[in-house]
């Protein structure tokens, strides 16, 4: 797992309520035809298969994160939101546990395992599965 910092984000000048939900993706300041959910790229990696990339997307009192799954080509794979519906999920940390396998840490204090299943080892499984630590 390398970061990496070749991958930004569509700036939006307007106000918050004016803003679109997604923005454009721009790899080593090009734009793609990609739109993520997201305003900020809090981290970015490379890995052996795919890119891996965490976003939020700032609410007024709440604050959203979104997973990012690209593969080499830079074509989208898959997303996860941990959306902020009367919770907010503010990434304070975030470490490798194993190979393909994360811990997210939110608010200092909220741990969610972040597994990534990609290339899919088996046809209908999911490429990101979450689960949350008690």
């Amino acid at each position: 797992m390398t970061p990496i910092k070749i991958f930004s984000l569509q700036q939006h000048k307007s106000k918050y309520e004016d803003r679109p939900l997604k923005s454009y993706l721009y790899v080593c300041g090009d734009k793609t035809e990609l739109q993520v959910s997201g305003y900020e790229i809090e981290k970015q990696f490379e890995l052996a298969d795919y890119y891996l990339l965490l976003l939020n997307w700032d609410c007024l009192f709440e604050e959203g994160c979104e997973v990012v799954i690209l593969n080499k080509q830079i074509k989208l794979v898959a997303t996860y939101s941990f959306t902020p519906f009367y919770n907010s999920f503010l990434l304070t940390d975030f470490n490798e546990l194993s190979n393909n396998c994360y811990e997210l840490i939110f608010n200092q204090f909220e741990r969610f395992e972040l597994t990534i299943n990609y290339p899919k080892k088996q046809l209908l499984s999911k490429v990101i599965k979450v689960r949350k630590f008690t």
